[in-house]
């Protein structure tokens, strides 16, 4: 198995669990997009339903709770053993993808 694909491994595993932690915590994730840069490091964009769902749980530490808890998953399957530990989080909405990028969440993570 090549190390991309590895990663690419963990990263799906890691999102099944804050996937299954966020419907027990209420925590209403939207969509999950991942970005692996060149040096392993991640950028990990959590998209919530509407701004103001963005804010509300960058407010009551849902958006830190998420954090913590896909960090953990990642560290528990072994990825900081083999990638980067820069691990970049970016919460953002649904609406604002539909508002400012024609709905694409192609032009969003440009």
């Amino acid at each position: 198995m090549s190390k991309k694909d590895k990663q690419w491994e963990i990263i799906e595993k890691a999102k099944k669990i804050l996937i299954d932690w966020s419907k027990d915590n209420d925590a209403r994730i939207y969509t999950i997009h991942f970005i692996p840069m060149f040096d392993f490091s991640l950028e990990v964009y959590v998209f919530y339903e509407s701004d103001n769902d963005v804010l509300q749980n960058l407010n009551n530490g849902i958006s830190d709770n998420i954090t913590t808890m896909f960090n953990k998953s990642l560290s528990d399957l072994g990825y900081m053993k083999y990638f980067s530990e820069n691990i970049k989080f970016v919460f953002d909405s649904h609406e604002n993808v539909v508002n400012n990028y024609e709905g694409s969440y192609f032009f969003r993570l440009r």
